[in-house]
């Protein structure tokens, strides 16, 4: 991996938040993956996860990082994670006024969600966890904390009004309709993208949605930065 390729998930991680929609196949793991991979290059004071694991196999290796503050795989977990990470908002906020401040300076934490349509799908999950998510994301750019969520089921039933309006930065990978695709980032197109890799990615710094290439982190290297942090 170049660090041009790099540079793509440093862009993804410097947005306020970010969505994430694609088809089963269409690079979802591979992206999370270079995502948290470009997390571990930086100091644990510096980047910090909050990882929400409903499939309980996407996060699982990276639960002991020294980054990661919370791993979530049950219901219970995931509420509490979550709310820990609202709470964290509320006592930067408290720090800030208290030192007169507009933004936290201090460690950024990602909160990743993978398979988000698992919360919106069960009744008492999305009862629970959609207002403190909307208000993670309305809230959590000042306090450096941001939403990272991800879903292989991009449908308006899942992607709603209250989660797209404060998701400024969002990647389409390949959809299997044009409603999909529109459900991501309001434009068709990305079911037209080749099958596995690559995504129309759009931000707040572009006009148009743009193609990238996701890079693929290879697993000896993932494997080198996991030893090398638990050691």
């Amino acid at each position: 991996m170049t660090q041009t390729q790099q540079t793509v998930y440093e862009h993804m991680l410097d947005q306020t938040h970010l969505l994430i929609g694609g088809a089963t196949g269409s690079g979802k793991s591979v992206l999370l993956s270079g995502l948290v991979w470009t997390v571990m290059q930086s100091e644990p004071s510096q980047k910090k996860l909050i990882l929400i694991d409903n499939k309980m196999v996407e996060f699982w290796r990276y639960r002991n990082l020294p980054h990661t503050m919370r791993y979530a795989s049950d219901p219970t977990d995931i509420q509490n994670a979550l709310n820990f990470a609202l709470e964290t908002i509320f006592t930067r906020y408290r720090y800030m006024r208290a030192i007169g401040s507009l933004k936290f300076v201090g460690a950024q934490i990602y909160v990743l969600i993978d398979e988000f349509a698992d919360l919106m799908t069960v009744p008492t999950n999305k009862k629970d966890t959609l207002p403190v998510l909307c208000r993670i994301a309305q809230i959590g750019r000042a306090a450096g904390i941001h939403l990272i969520l991800a879903t292989q089921r991009p449908t308006r039933d899942i992607i709603t009004g209250q989660i797209k309006v404060n998701m400024d930065a969002r990647i389409a990978l390949h959809v299997s309709c044009a409603m999909d695709s529109k459900n991501i980032i309001d434009r068709v197109g990305a079911e037209h993208l080749p099958r596995y890799g690559h995504g129309l990615y759009m931000c707040p710094e572009f006009y148009e949605p743009v193609e990238v290439s996701i890079p693929m982190i290879d697993e000896d290297r993932i494997k080198r930065s996991l030893a090398y942090w638990r050691a």
